[in-house]
């Protein structure tokens, strides 16, 4: 049915032309996302499509409020745009055009449609590889991409603050698993040996920066690029990390086929609020999704602290066919542009920061896998039929518990930190997912997800 003069009036956009499609809080259904105009360079421009009328008041006062704080602090123009565009709208209870989501959105998976071609459960297909992501990490980064091995020769297993000690063996990506021995898993965390506060250098991983950049690093580990980053163009070509990327695919029937593609870091840096760091910890993993409909893609995620964004393949920025993530400095969130991006906060008081700087391609080293969700079975793919599997299965984190306030390098405030836990690993980031945005629950320093059958089935049968 066609729009209103009304709806147009209000900035309507027709379902095929909405390129963003996010998760909301309540009191909205999975059905009313926030919609989005493709802009001539390319870029995503958020618009607001409709209101209530009853909250008219409501925005009024909060407009006079809004025009009095920037007023006062005029810097904050920089980021509130981008903010009140999403939770502000939230906050106020505004809506958003409703819509019927894309058919990429939800999937049904039909493991049957999938065991009818046995080569699925080997073989990467080749238009996965060739819509493989480049990542734009960081100009200014301290904190590069690192290796899962090295990582494992800097840490040692804790339960409850305590080593254990029954675990003697060198721990590397074909026994991490045997920690699962101990209460499952569920509360062993990868410690580090040394003082994370005093900068170890296999924390920062300066040797994995991209080849094509490596000579732009000081002998500290800095950054000072010697090259001239072009703002948007199709010519531009990624570097190789001797950090290797992790690419897992997984088949969900009728065509369906999502191809996740982690990153690893040693350390994340946390964001400052008010002059204050909060959210340090040791590992992090990243990740962005690209989901296919029968070999054509439809949709990219870009994962985001505890939650993330889902895009139309067609909106994103690419690289010829290949789609371009931005990781942010420190906490390495992953987002569709360069920029500030604020979140959780309003005002930009607790932001993102990303920029074009060295381009990563992860295909160029990639330890890459299929994956069976209905049997939780991962199995090394045609591409690197040698790769480890045994590390995929430790159900614990990948670096320090939360360091208690008695700890000199711990402090808190209403229920934030400066330092807390360690992630868990790919296992644990819904890799059977319908929606493309995964569920609530499963980020980064979480613990096991509350909702059962969000954690790995291989967990679930162990009681």
């Amino acid at each position: 049915m066609p729009p209103s003069p009304a709806e147009l009036e209000m900035g309507y956009i027709p379902e095929e032309k909405s390129g963003l499609v996010q998760d909301l809080e309540p009191p909205y259904n999975e059905y009313e996302k926030s919609s989005v105009k493709t802009t001539a360079d390319g870029l995503l421009k958020p618009s607001l499509a409709r209101h209530r009328g009853r909250r008219s008041a409501k925005i009024f006062w909060s407009a006079c409020a809004a025009v009095s704080l920037y007023t006062i602090f005029p810097f904050l123009l920089e980021y509130t745009p981008h903010w009140f565009n999403g939770s502000a709208c939230r906050w106020l209870y505004l809506g958003y055009t409703a819509c019927e989501p894309p058919a990429w959105y939800d999937v049904k998976p039909n493991p049957a449609s999938a065991a009818e071609h046995p080569h699925v459960l080997k073989e990467i297909p080749q238009y996965v590889l060739d819509h493989a992501p480049y990542v734009h990490l960081y100009s200014e980064e301290q904190f590069w991409p690192c290796n899962t091995v090295e990582h494992l020769l800097h840490t040692t297993p804790e339960l409850n603050y305590t080593p254990i000690e029954e675990q003697r063996q060198v721990l590397n990506l074909t026994n991490l698993d045997k920690l699962n021995d101990y209460e499952r898993g569920r509360h062993v965390f990868l410690t580090s040996k040394d003082n994370v506060e005093d900068r170890p250098e296999w924390l920062g991983g300066a040797e994995n920066i991209p080849t094509r950049f490596k000579e732009d690093v000081s002998d500290k580990g800095r950054f000072h690029p010697s090259h001239t980053y072009e703002p948007i163009n199709n010519n531009r070509e990624g570097g190789r990390s001797d950090a290797p990327a992790v690419l897992v695919t997984v088949n969900k029937g009728d065509g369906v086929v999502d191809a996740f593609w982690f990153f690893f870091y040693s350390y994340n840096l946390g964001n400052i609020v008010l002059n204050v760091r909060f959210g340090n910890h040791v590992g992090d993993w990243e990740h962005t999704l690209i989901r296919f409909q029968h070999g054509k893609p439809v949709a990219v995620y870009f994962s985001e602290h505890n939650f993330g964004s889902a895009y139309s393949y067609d909106a994103v920025e690419k690289i010829g066919k290949r789609p371009v993530a931005y990781s942010a400095i420190g906490t390495h969130a992953m987002y569709a542009t360069a920029g500030a991006h604020p979140y959780i906060l309003p005002l930009g008081l607790l932001h993102d920061q990303t920029d074009r700087g060295p381009l990563w391609d992860p295909a160029l080293n990639a330890l890459t896998y299929t994956y069976d969700h209905p049997t939780d079975t991962l199995r090394a793919s045609n591409l690197t039929p040698k790769a480890p599997t045994h590390w995929f299965y430790y159900a614990g984190h990948w670096g320090d518990k939360f360091y208690p306030l008695d700890d000199k390098r711990q402090y808190g405030l209403v229920g934030e930190y400066h330092y807390v836990n360690g992630p868990l690993g790919p296992r644990f980031k819904h890799l059977g997912r319908r929606k493309v945005p995964r569920s609530p629950g499963v980020g980064e320093g979480e613990d096991w997800p509350d909702d059962p059958e969000l954690i790995p089935l291989g967990l679930r049968l162990r009681g």
